[in-house]
């Protein structure tokens, strides 16, 4: 593909280097430029503005959008361009960076955006997240959404510290949720109910880094593996983690994996259950999460477009691992 008009959007506080994110988006700027005409940049200062500046650039003509920065910065991007059609390039260059882990993005914005003329178009379904009363409203996501504890985590996240810390922030704040008891939730998917205290409901493989939570998820995939934690107990949790840091977690008898595109969230208690989608925390509970079929058009490698599984290998993969 040949691009004439780009808007490069970046968030200026995202990620830990801040003495070298002006040079690293000067970098990008300049190896888009190779193959692209023109390519403006433009800066975010507030929460929202990645989503206005992205629909802005849709709207005068751009026929390529990029988003430099973390998942978060990703998923404000994709808020103002869904069903446009004009495709996304997202470059890496925050705080977390689990798409371009997921599909093979070397790490550095401009060795990203040097990839450009060998990247293929792929249509993508994203995730939306839906709120009824007391809240209404949506919110897409790309990734992942997650509900219970690592929403709360998200929820609680000290914003000071995360800009310092980066991801070690949210370490930090696991450690402090893992002193509590943790409220429960039912998720009801495929006509079943299950309660639960954590659900990942995901289209990519890795959370948090380079962390394996959902083997059988896939970006280009049209439904979501959903992974269930039925334990309440923190130290429970503790188990969980070193299961996943050894990809083992399927032998737990209370975690359960499922394939669906569509999920309804509640919470029988008064207690507050919160969501977070693609590391941004976006309400609580009630909630319904569905799939949004190809409303975005993202730029892979090549490599990663030709994996893609076929939805019923995974389907009878999926199966295999799921418990009742």
């Amino acid at each position: 593909m040949t691009f004439q008009r780009a808007v490069l959007i970046y968030n200026p506080v995202s990620g830990r280097k801040r003495n070298l994110r002006e040079k690293g988006i000067l970098d990008a700027r300049d190896a888009l430029m190779a193959s692209v005409g023109n390519v403006r940049v433009e800066g975010t200062k507030a929460r929202g503005d990645a989503t206005r500046l992205a629909a802005e650039a849709v709207s005068a003509g751009c026929d390529l959008v990029v988003a430099c920065g973390g998942d978060g910065t990703v998923n404000e991007v994709i808020g103002g361009m869904a069903g446009s059609g004009v495709p996304l390039l997202a470059l890496p260059a925050g705080t977390a960076n689990v798409l371009a882990e997921e599909v093979g993005f070397p790490a550095g914005a401009a060795k990203t955006a040097a990839l450009l003329p060998t990247l293929v178009p792929a249509k993508v379904h994203l995730g939306r997240v839906c709120h009824e009363q007391p809240q209404i409203g949506s919110r897409l996501f790309l990734l992942m959404c997650g509900v219970g504890v690592d929403a709360s985590i998200v929820y609680h996240l000290n914003t000071k510290l995360k800009e310092y810390l980066g991801q070690g922030a949210y370490w930090l704040g696991s450690l402090e949720q893992l002193q509590r008891k943790f409220p429960p939730f039912e998720i009801r998917l495929n006509g079943k109910t299950y309660e639960s205290t954590f659900a990942l409901i995901s289209k990519s493989r890795r959370y948090g880094g380079r962390l394996i939570l959902a083997p059988e998820a896939h970006v280009l995939s049209g439904e979501f593996q959903v992974v269930i934690f039925h334990g309440d107990s923190p130290l429970r949790y503790v188990g969980y983690l070193a299961q996943v840091a050894t990809q083992t977690l399927g032998q737990f008898e209370d975690v359960s994996f499922h394939r669906t595109d569509r999920v309804e969230l509640l919470s029988p208690t008064d207690e507050k259950v919160y969501i977070e989608a693609d590391g941004e925390f976006v309400g609580r509970l009630p909630a319904t999460v569905e799939t949004l079929p190809e409303a975005l058009t993202l730029l892979l490698p090549r490599e990663y477009v030709e994996r893609r599984p076929l939805e019923s290998e995974t389907a009878e993969a999926v199966s295999g691992a799921s418990r009742p």
